[in-house]
Parts: structure tokens; sequence; C-alpha cells
């Protein structure tokens, strides 16, 4: 496999032009600024755009956000009405809103939730992997023309320090946990869980097709297929070869 600078990834899809109005932003409290919210409608494009491309229904009309620029109030709010606990945001998917701390991550926080707001739309309890997978992995877009997907260097390194004869039983581990064991197992520094979900996106992304790979896995999985028996039929070869393949491709990818 050719080898690989860590400067600019590039989504491995092909972007067609966006044809579709911008989806409404819908403050249903707070707002961000003029330039973040053109930012994130070229974000949110960029991700119906994937979506569209493996033939996911968009299930949703607008984007409903809740926006605190006081911290304070973001975690008192997120107290009462959610059982998350990060410090950046969330998405509701009782409430169907993105929930936001307006602070120098709210795009990367942008981006994460707004995926989960698609994906989650139409299949409504995803597996973790694939779920918190997509999601890192779109959080780390670029505000550059063309947009491309920037690699989370931190969870790259973890995963070639990790690259041994047990990766594999790694990885299998983290495609057949339920969602509440997937998050058991996600504890820090190591954050094994939504590393290790990340880095198969982040490497699926990297293949020709990856985008129609993904979507493959994604209506699998709804259709209540195990992961292993998806990614088996779903990856070309089959689930030995995307594990030999894995592994090249960190050994050799340089950041």
């Amino acid at each position: 496999m050719k080898k690989l600078i860590c400067l600019f990834f590039v989504l491995g899809i092909a972007i067609s032009t966006f044809t579709q109005e911008e989806m409404p932003m819908n403050y249903i409290f707070g707002k961000v600024s003029e330039d973040t919210e053109m930012k994130m409608q070229e974000g949110s494009k960029y991700i119906i755009n994937f979506y569209e491309s493996i033939n996911f229904p968009i299930e949703i009309s607008n984007i409903n956000l809740r926006v605190f620029s006081s911290f304070d109030d973001y975690k008192s709010h997120q107290k009462v009405n959610s059982n998350t606990r990060s410090n950046n945001g969330y998405f509701s998917i009782s409430k169907q809103e993105i929930v936001l701390f307006d602070n120098k991550r709210i795009m990367k926080t942008f981006y994460h939730e707004f995926n989960h707001y698609l994906l989650r739309a139409h299949y409504k309890n995803p597996p973790k992997w694939i779920n918190e997978g997509l999601s890192e992995y779109f959080e780390y877009m670029s505000d550059t023309e063309p947009i491309s997907i920037l690699p989370q260097k931190k969870k790259v390194a973890r995963i070639k320090s990790w690259i041994d004869d047990e990766i594999q039983n790694d990885i299998e581990q983290v495609l057949t946990a339920s969602n509440e064991q997937w998050a058991k197992q996600n504890i820090k520094p190591q954050y094994r869980s939504s590393t290790i979900s990340y880095a198969i996106v982040f490497f699926l992304m990297s293949v020709e097709g990856g985008d129609q790979i993904i979507g493959k896995i994604i209506d699998e999985l709804m259709n209540d297929k195990q992961p292993q028996d998806v990614l088996n039929t779903s990856y070309p070869g089959n689930f030995a070869k995307f594990i030999k393949d894995f592994i090249k491709f960190y050994k050799q990818y340089n950041c």
C-alpha cells in the first residue's frame, strides 16, 4: 500500500455538487455567529453528501440547535436533560436537537454531533463503533477549500503503538461489544473503544470505494447482521483480509 504522509487526509468519496437548499438552523436557545453558522452549513452539506452517496435516507428537515455561551448554564441544562458528561456538547435523540457550549471546539463538536443527528434519525440505535467512529471521523473536517478530513494524530499514534498480534482480538472486542460494554471499555487515558472505532472508519475511508463499503456495512447492520459477518461480506476479500490491510495501513502511516 502506498506510503502515506500525514498532512491532509481527503475523504475518499466522490463529492457531488450540493443541490439541496441549505438546511435551516433552528435556534431553540442562543445563537452562533454568522461566520460560525456559515462554516456549520458547509460542513453539514459535506456530511449530508456522504449519506446521499450511500443512499442513506436524510430524515431531518432542519438543524435544531441549543447554544450556551455560559459553561455553567450549559452544564446545568445537561444535568437535567441528558446522561452525557461532555463539556463541549451532545445530541439529544429524545429532543432531536444538538446542544453546544460555544467554546473553541464548537465546530468539531457540531460536526461530531451532526453525524449522530443524521445517522440516528433513520437508524435509532446503531452500534457504538460505527456511530462514534463516523462522528469522530467527521469531527476533524477542515475549514479549507476543498474540504478535507484531517487525521486525529493522537488516535493514529495510539493505534500504531497497539499494532501487534493481539490487535485482531481488540478489534473484535470493540465490534462485538454492546453499547453499554463499549462505553465501559472507553476509559481514559487510552479511550480504547473510541480510538479503535475511529481507526476502523478512518482506514475504511482510505480504501477505494470506502464510502460504499461503509454504506453496505450500515445497511447490513440495520438488518441485524453481526459486525464480523458484515465486514466479511462488505470488505473486498473477507474479514481476515480487512485485519491484514488494517495492520499494514497503520504500520505504514506516518504522522
